[in-house]
């Protein structure tokens, strides 16, 4: 049998095979006329592996491929597979037949190293991938073991596996020869980023109410049947929000998740799934998971602007982690009433009652609203308003809420204010609705509302004025009674 027929009969069956094992890796060849095999007359002494990486997708050949973007910036090293004779590692020669022996258990251990007979060399090349993801190494006769070696700043939650490439590689049965550069069409699985939204309003507009947030995570796919080993969720949230217990939903695809069951809660806050959450991830690659939540604001901050940030929220999967995408705002700003009488120097007056409630089609009723209460507040004995909920002097309202970044302009918010206790002795004002609310502690909204005194009934004529009244009249009386007297004597005369 002549080297030709052997090295033809031992690479029929496995040409293909060194880079179709690598999974997630598909296979092409440069189109070209019947070349000779490595050793015989005019064969090429040297060839090329191209690798075109591209992004995602779940099957395992080119059509697969359509449409896929190409991955830029991903490091491949390629290196030189030899055996060990004398305890050196001698590059496999592939013009002599003998050395094609065991290759077959070599190309079918992928993605494992070379090991026992088999060992690596020092020639190596790193190169990474184009703007186009493609990547060419320029190599001599031999078999190689190829790595992605650095991902750039791809979210690769499943790499490349390593495989094995030969220069040449048989077409097999084809009939068309020996291919000297091969083609590799290898697949990194990406991660795409959670995206985050408030879901609705708060179920209070006061402090101390809940906010519910929603995230959306893309399940990534995987590439050779890996599984999921992790599976976080975490987001930093801010110090004025605080982790409502047991508020948590979570759904992958169309199945519900069960805190215990399949996911735990820590910290403020951090969902890790566990063993049987990750087996129901294993199950819908390429699927969604939801995460719904609710938060108490606790406090307001000077700025009035809770926000959930892409830096605030992440998802790590098989210890890659991705930031999210969309920031969520939450805006609260608060209100300060002081109760006062109408004197010069104003009295502060105890015991009035306010309510609030929300307009209606943007408008504040002459009178109060039979529903819609949204807080209580009674004067103190200096005036100022304390509220209900154990607010305190100021009263925190819910402006409004933004699911694309910081709101501009900065938004307001309008309430109706009623007085409708009046301390006694006093009368009732009609305050000037509506009370517009700006967020932040900063730009509280602070006003005074005053009742004037009610007025007493006509009191008789007494005291100072009524003494130089009455003396005045009595002076006026002798005068007139004198001038009589003095008229009537002149007239007898």
């Amino acid at each position: 049998m002549t080297v030709k027929n052997m090295l033809r009969r031992v690479t029929a069956g496995t040409g293909a095979l060194m880079l179709a094992l690598a999974g997630g890796v598909a296979t092409g060849t440069a189109a070209s006329a019947a070349t000779a095999g490595p050793g015989q007359p005019g064969a090429p002494d040297a060839g090329t592996l191209t690798i075109n990486l591209y992004e995602g997708g779940t099957g395992q050949d080119l059509e697969d491929l359509k449409g896929k973007e190409g991955l830029s910036d991903v490091e491949f090293t390629v290196t030189q597979v030899g055996r060990m004779n004398g305890g050196t590692c001698a590059p496999i020669d592939l013009t002599k037949a003998g050395q094609w022996t065991g290759l077959d258990a070599l190309f079918a251990s992928a993605p494992a190293a070379p090991a026992g007979d088999f060992c690596v060399t020092d020639t190596k090349q790193v190169k990474a991938t184009n703007k186009a993801g493609q990547v060419t190494f320029e190599l001599g006769l031999g078999v190689y073991f190829v790595e992605e070696s650095g991902h750039g700043d791809n979210n690769v939650v499943s790499e490349v596996p390593n495989f094995y490439a030969s220069i040449p590689t048989s077409e097999g049965t084809s009939g068309n020869g020996w291919n000297y550069n091969v083609v590799a069409n290898p697949k990194n699985q990406l991660m795409g980023k959670p995206s985050k939204v408030i879901s609705e309003r708060p179920n209070a507009l006061t402090v101390g109410s809940t906010v519910k947030w929603t995230i959306t995570i893309p399940v990534p796919s995987l590439n050779n049947n890996e599984t999921f080993n992790e599976a976080v969720i975490t987001d930093s949230l801010d110090s004025r929000l605080s982790l409502v217990k047991g508020s948590t939903s979570l759904t992958v695809g169309s199945t519900t998740l069960t805190e215990g069951t399949h996911f735990d809660v820590s910290g403020n806050a951090v969902w890790t799934l566990n063993e049987a959450g990750r087996q129901v991830l294993d199950e819908n690659m390429s699927g969604t998971m939801t995460l719904t939540f609710d938060t108490t604001v606790n406090t307001i901050g000077e700025d009035g602007a809770i926000a959930n940030t892409t830096d605030n929220y992440y998802t790590t999967f098989n210890r890659t982690t991705v930031n999210g995408n969309t920031s969520a705002y939450t805006y609260w700003g608060q209100m300060e009433i002081r109760k006062v009488d109408d004197s010069n120097d104003p009295l502060p007056l105890q015991g009035a009652e306010f309510q609030v409630y929300e307009p209606v089609n943007n408008q504040c009723s002459t009178s109060v609203p039979e529903t819609g209460l949204i807080a209580t507040g009674v004067s103190g004995d200096d005036g100022v308003v304390s509220w209900d909920h154990n607010q305190g002097s100021s009263l925190g309202l819910w402006v409004a809420n933004s699911n694309q970044g910081p709101a501009d302009p900065t938004p307001t918010k309008d309430y109706c204010v009623y007085e409708t206790i009046v301390p006694a002795g006093h009368t009732g004002v009609a305050i000037n609705n509506p009370v517009t609310i700006t967020p932040g502690e900063k730009s509280i909204k602070k006003f005074d509302v005053v009742n004037a005194k009610t007025a007493g009934p006509n009191l008789p004529l007494t005291g100072a004025q009524g003494t130089i009244l009455m003396t005045v009249a009595g002076i006026l009386l002798v005068v007139v009674g004198g001038g009589g007297m003095y008229l009537a004597r002149r007239k007898k005369s």
